[in-house]
């Protein structure tokens, strides 16, 4: 693999400079972040509540194109993460080297998003390239099996290949090398994502498939195999954005036998008119079945709404409220973390509420 990270590398570096060199680069990301009151009741625990300002997907960008006639073109992407709130910078985003074709596609090497969040295209955007916060958004039940096994992710090792849109059908299939190696062959992921798209009307499915993981979301050799798929139908005009997502979550320990795997559904609707956009996201995770029996009460029900005011092409301001509530045995959090600090709740959260208000600025570069 060392071979592979060399031979990329040197490649990433050679079309960063021909692209430099024709000024046909592009420097961009978006700055979010607002203050947030966020509060947890109702578990066996603290029950914590803090007021504090948080960054929401702030990241920067490099983009370069290079022209190489006939309709082909190479190009790359360099992305990072950064908070606004602490001035770190955080872990990367996309980085990856490729070549072009209008009428064949796009093939790309690199670290690149699998699954997690590639649904937005349908209509829920709500939440993180909107100006709302991340945690407004469907991957509140979506994204984990009661709250571990996090679906998807920005995989490193990836190759990617992305169709041309043909008749209205479009999408894409990627392979990720995880942590193969010559002991650990298995180690590895597949996922593959056909869309079509009809004027207002749009619809994709997307199966990802995992094997011999550590804890996931890493990228870790490790006994867990996930089996993630799901199926976004959506209708968006200039006035109205409705959709469905329904997501089935699936992870079995090879080692111990023990399969673990829920169904998950989110609506989010949308309406606009001038320069406001008013948006809600109701979302819901049945309870988790290990080996096919229900785990009773693990379940957990979301509401986000926001309302959205358009400054300018550039700048959006953003007042949300999201409720997270969690039934018994339930140990579902706002996606991106709360009070807790990571993906996962605490067991002592398990049948908490856990509330969000905030207001927030959006701009872009």
């Amino acid at each position: 693999m060392k071979t592979t990270f060399i031979t990329m590398a040197v490649g990433l570096m050679a079309a960063s400079t021909t692209v430099l060199a024709q000024s046909n680069v592009t420097l961009g990301g978006q700055i979010k972040g607002g203050l947030d009151r966020i509060s947890v009741n109702g578990g066996s625990g603290a029950n914590p509540s803090a007021t504090r300002v948080t960054n929401n997907t702030s990241f920067w960008y490099l983009d370069g194109r290079e022209d190489l006639g006939g309709g082909a073109q190479a190009y790359y992407r360099l992305e990072w993460d950064f908070g606004i709130d602490t001035g770190a910078l955080a872990a990367g985003r996309n980085f990856f080297v490729g070549l072009g074709n209008k009428d064949l596609g796009r093939l790309q090497l690199g670290r690149q998003s699998v699954y997690f969040s590639h649904h937005w295209f349908v209509i829920d955007s709500h939440g993180s390239f909107d100006a709302a916060p991340n945690a407004a958004n469907s991957l509140n039940v979506l994204g984990t099996i009661n709250g571990a096994f996090f679906s998807g992710g920005f995989l490193n090792n990836t190759i990617r290949y992305e169709a041309p849109t043909i008749g209205g059908f479009s999408g894409m299939a990627s392979y990720t090398f995880d942590a193969e190696s010559a002991d650990n062959k298995r180690n590895k992921t597949w996922y593959v994502n056909p869309m079509y798209t009809n004027g207002p009307f749009r619809a994709g499915y997307f199966h990802m498939a995992r094997r011999a993981q550590g804890a996931l979301p890493g990228q870790t050799v490790g006994p867990l195999d996930q089996n993630a798929d799901r199926i976004a139908l959506g209708y968006l005009d200039q006035t109205w954005r409705v959709g469905l997502i329904a997501d089935r979550n699936k992870v079995t320990d090879t080692t111990s036998g023990v399969s673990q795997h829920r169904l998950a559904f989110a609506i989010p609707v949308g309406y606009t008119f001038g320069q406001h956009l008013v948006s809600a996201t109701y979302g819901q995770a049945q309870s988790t079945k290990v080996n096919g029996a229900a785990l009773q009460n693990s379940g957990a029900r979301m509401l986000s709404a926001s309302y959205q005011y358009t400054l300018s092409k550039r700048t959006q301001l953003d007042v949300s409220v999201i409720e997270l509530r969690n039934q018994g045995s339930g140990r579902y959090n706002l996606w991106n973390g709360s009070l807790t600090g990571g993906l996962q709740m605490a067991v002592a959260d398990a049948g908490a509420r856990t509330r969000m208000l905030y207001a927030g600025i959006k701009h872009n570069f």
